[in-house]
């Protein structure tokens, strides 16, 4: 079945049944298709209900007829509409971890700071909060902990699913475009989505020349097929070798560093091979005491220390973790920030009875701690969060129990200097989080710990419970499942101090 629509506002409007049956929708403009999303709309009798509107933006298509074809009913085009501004009903989000205003939300791509603004792109399934139709979400901040959401910049097309990558700001004024220009490389996923059947990974550029707000694909590939999946490519320049580099996962085990001059012709440098490496490698230096580190960081948290010349990358073949639990994965680096390195990861989570599903962990700035094989990577709260939050009180306690009183909604943070390590409970909201001197326990899931927790942060929020332990060099994520954010908090068996902080809820950032 199909339909014409003449397009005269910004948005098309298609009601979304999620996690429901989905059908292929596809979408023309002369008989030249433009789009192609898989819609989960239910079974043709229902009552037409819908759980939310996904909001596809049209306004490069004022004027022109669209053709809309699928096999859907009747009922779901003329459910169909046409808006100049995307409704949300506003929901109970975290106020501090960037989720989705609706959808599915996995890997953040793009990180780039570019004229006061902290561009954060992510793997986007706006029409299902279940994966599917990968796309670029867009979010911007001006502060690293109250984001916005933008208009999605890409979709899949005969190329593929958009899957990750990375952005950065065009320096040197190359791909004949201005040095203000904005510049992403991502992965096309082909093969994933019908419309590029029979098409294999490769990697592509987009450039944006109006402050990230729109990315426009460019023709030519950039990286051909180097392995049947090689996906996921991280670039920086390297000033050593001067030269672009490119991170990318070629296979199991295997990552690709690439260099070029242009951005456009890339050559494969070396191979690093770390067994079970797999997906988003990252690659950063680091400064430890004095002496330039880097650090290759891998999606699931594994991160390896070595030394990177711009053509190889050695190193001992040491695998630390960068957090205790699974939660975290596929972590990026920002490009554009000078005086740190500022890392954001995905939470995957379930967001059960929720309409958005995922969501970005805390915004964390990197350090090395410690000489030679005792060298870790520490994970401290960006410092805009830090200058941000007030404190509420202060205690002393040799084990008796401590209660106090939240009554306002905002982002708690616990903090806890142990003496004396054995069994400290604390229960905030009607949850309980049990810490023992060689595991962690939250619900029905327990961490092991390398070592004893002698410094806690527990920060709460909606949904998420960061715990950030002795100087930010143990990290775990608890999914709560709970929106509650005022009650009763209780600690009982510590031997130590104790401070609460608060941190307010959210703003708007103002993007011009």
């Amino acid at each position: 079945m199909e339909r014409t629509i003449r397009v005269t506002s910004a948005y098309l409007g298609f009601p979304v049944k999620a996690e429901q049956k989905k059908e292929l929708i596809e979408i023309f403009e002369e008989n030249e298709k433009q789009y192609e999303l898989q819609i989960p709309v239910g079974e043709a009798d229902d009552d037409g209900t819908c759980d939310y509107y996904a909001y596809l933006k049209v306004s490069d298509f004022t004027g022109k007829t669209l053709t809309l074809k699928g096999k859907l009913g009747n009922r779901f085009f003329e459910n169909i509409v046409q808006t100049d501004q995307p409704e949300w009903p506003p929901i109970a989000k975290p106020l501090i971890h960037f989720a989705a205003d609706r959808g599915w939300l996995n890997d953040p791509n793009g990180l780039v700071y570019h004229d006061g603004v902290y561009h954060l792109y992510f793997q986007y399934n706006q029409f299902d909060t279940q994966w599917d139709n990968m796309s670029w979400g867009h979010a911007v901040s001006t502060d690293l902990l109250n984001f916005r959401q933008m208009d999605t910049v890409l979709y899949p097309d005969e190329h593929g699913s958009m899957y990750s990558g990375c952005g950065l700001v065009n320096e040197r004024g190359l791909l004949g475009l201005p040095e203000d220009a904005l510049v992403f490389f991502y992965t096309a996923a082909g093969g994933i989505n019908p419309w590029s059947k029979g098409k294999m990974f490769t990697q592509r550029i987009a450039v944006s020349t109006d402050g990230g707000r729109t990315l426009k694909k460019l023709p030519q590939e950039a990286v051909g097929v180097i392995e049947e999946d090689s996906r996921d490519p991280q670039v920086f320049w390297h000033e050593q070798s001067k030269s672009y580099i490119m991170m990318l996962w070629l296979k199991d085990g295997e990552i690709g560093i690439l260099r070029s001059s242009d951005l456009q012709n890339w050559e494969l440098a070396s191979r690093v091979i770390l067994p079970g490496a797999f997906e988003c490698p990252n690659l950063f230096c680091l400064q430890n005491d004095g002496q330039e580190q880097w650090v290759l960081l891998i999606a699931d948290g594994s991160y390896y220390l070595g030394q990177f010349d711009g053509y190889s990358f050695e190193t001992d073949g040491v695998k630390n973790m960068a957090y205790l639990s699974s939660i975290p994965y596929a972590a990026q680096v920002y490009n554009g920030v000078k005086d740190r390195v500022v890392l954001v990861p995905w939470l995957h989570m379930k967001n059960e009875g929720k309409l958005y599903t995922g969501m970005m962990g805390l915004p964390r700035e990197l350090a090395l701690t410690g000489q030679g094989s005792e060298a870790r990577l520490q994970m401290l709260p960006v410092r805009e969060y830090e200058i941000s939050k007030r404190e509420l009180n202060s205690f002393e306690t040799h084990g008796e129990e401590i209660s106090f009183e939240i009554r306002e909604e905002a982002v708690t943070e616990l903090c806890l200097q142990m003496q004396d390590i054995s069994e400290t409970m604390v229960e905030f909201f009607g949850e309980k989080l049990v810490i023992r001197k060689d595991e962690v326990i939250f619900g029905e899931e327990k961490t092991a710990l390398p070592e004893s927790l002698t410094e806690v942060r527990i920060l709460i929020d909606r949904q998420i419970v960061e715990i950030i332990g002795n100087q930010g060099t143990l990290n775990m994520y608890y999914e709560t499942g709970s929106d509650e954010l005022t009650g009763t908090i209780t600690v009982k068996g510590c031997h130590g101090k104790g401070t609460c902080w608060l941190k307010g809820g959210i703003g708007y950032v103002d993007y011009h």
